[in-house]
């Protein structure tokens, strides 16, 4: 082989040798961009996630409060005591929930603490009776907000795959 055939295999192997090189750093580098878009999106559902658990847990206990304040308050041998620590249990519950809850659930929760409350402080027959018309709208809204709500967080983990 002459001198010229020899520089162009050497520059022919150069290259080739280039192109793979650059071939694996690209190869190299895609591998890591979906690893990373995948970490991304696992880490925004799992945050989502966390997000709703919280709600739902702090959902489970407002709502115990509320059945155990309707059907306990209802036992013909209910004291004075054990109604207001079941309201009380309600309006820890019910402002508890405010802390993670959305707005719109927010609103809702606080007006039930406020109308408990009310009924706690009830005295006359006038105001037990006022805080009772209260009580019947305490809620308005709430089930239809909590299950929009929930599914918003199904929403918000599909838009973590956007």
């Amino acid at each position: 082989m002459n001198s010229f055939t020899a520089r162009k295999w050497a520059l022919v192997v150069s290259l080739l040798g280039l192109v793979i090189t650059l071939s694996g750093g690209l190869l190299t580098w895609y591998a890591s961009s979906q690893t990373t878009k995948q970490s991304a999106i696992e880490s925004c559902i799992q945050r989502i996630d966390r997000q709703e658990q919280v709600i739902r847990k702090k959902a489970e206990v407002l709502l115990g409060s509320i059945a155990d304040f309707g059907s306990k308050t209802a036992a013909p041998n209910v004291t004075e005591e054990v109604f207001h620590n079941l309201g009380q249990h309600v309006v820890n519950s019910s402002m508890r929930f405010t802390a993670y809850a959305p707005i719109e659930l927010t609103g809702v929760a606080v007006q039930l603490a406020g109308t408990v409350q009310i009924g706690l402080m009830a005295r006359t027959p006038d105001e037990k009776m006022h805080a009772l018309q209260l009580a019947t709208s305490a809620m308005k809204g709430w089930t239809e907000q909590y299950f929009t709500l929930m599914g918003e967080y199904e929403k918000r983990r599909s838009d973590c795959m956007n």
